[in-house]
């Protein structure tokens, strides 16, 4: 179970950077859903990584170093969407 309530945590940290990057970096013809869905993978990227030292120990999602990952990820990803979007319009 804390497995599935970690998983949801980064997804919401996903929804939430993915929305935060879209507002605070926002490019002409790029749409949410891109923002956002970028921001879910980069939050299931950041947080496997956030979690990846503990991987013999106790690799629980709700771990700091997953959470970090997560939100670091979650609106990394999108801003990096938007960026390169924006040089190729």
């Amino acid at each position: 179970m804390e497995f599935l309530t970690g998983f949801a945590v980064w997804l919401a940290l996903g929804l939430a950077g993915g929305i935060l990057a879209r507002s605070v970096y926002r490019t002409a013809g790029t749409a949410l859903a891109f923002a956002i869905v970028f921001g879910i993978f980069g939050a299931f990227i950041g947080g496997m990584l956030g979690t990846s030292p503990y991987i013999h120990h106790d690799p629980l999602p709700l771990r700091m170093g997953g959470l970090i990952g997560a939100a670091a990820g979650g609106f990394g990803f999108p801003f990096l969407y938007q960026f390169i979007a924006r040089k190729a319009v």
